[in-house]
């Protein structure tokens, strides 16, 4: 029954993740620079990207079950001695991995996604006054913009580390 288990938690563990990873790539290295490129068109599409396609859920959701099947998955494979399993080569990449996926989660969580729902919320007052930003408006998407900028970039490298800690801890021997 374990073994069911395991498989199904991988599974999970693994698509989330690609989903989540891949989303985020997508956004940093096409839809980021394109919309930005693009005002206001690029405005409208990232606003309906994330307010009628529901991408922001996509993603939180893909992440959240990423970082719990992850968890899940690490304690499993720890067996209960996790001091034991550290001192392991890959008990200590798959926990640093593990840690940078937990803060790219919270940079998501607590970054991302608030100023994207900010970002659309300015978005959808602008379109209703049927003009451009007031200088308000315009300064505070600046800002934003700008933010977020940062939050992507710090996003792509960690999860990008993450991933790779991932995908070479079978093979670290200390």
């Amino acid at each position: 029954m374990l073994g069911i288990y395991l498989i199904v938690l991988r599974l999970v563990h693994i698509v989330s993740s690609v989903c989540w990873a891949g989303g985020g790539f997508i956004v940093f290295l096409f839809v980021e620079p394109t919309a930005k490129a693009l005002p206001p068109t690029g405005m409208q599409f990232v606003d309906y990207m994330v307010t009628k396609r529901r991408f922001s859920i996509f993603m939180v959701i893909s992440s959240t079950l990423t970082v719990l099947t992850g968890a899940l998955l690490l304690l499993l494979r720890a067996g209960g001695n996790w001091l034991n399993y550290v001192k392991t080569g890959p008990g200590l990449i798959f926990t640093i991995g593990s840690i940078v996926g937990v803060v790219v989660y919270f940079i998501g969580m607590l970054g991302v996604n608030p100023h994207a729902l900010k970002l659309s919320k300015i978005g959808h007052e602008i379109q209703a006054a049927g003009g451009p930003p007031t200088p308000a408006q315009a300064a505070e998407l600046h800002k934003l913009d700008r933010e977020m900028s940062i939050l992507s970039l710090a996003d792509f490298i960690l999860v990008a580390l993450s991933l790779v800690l991932m995908g070479l801890a079978r093979y670290w021997v200390l």
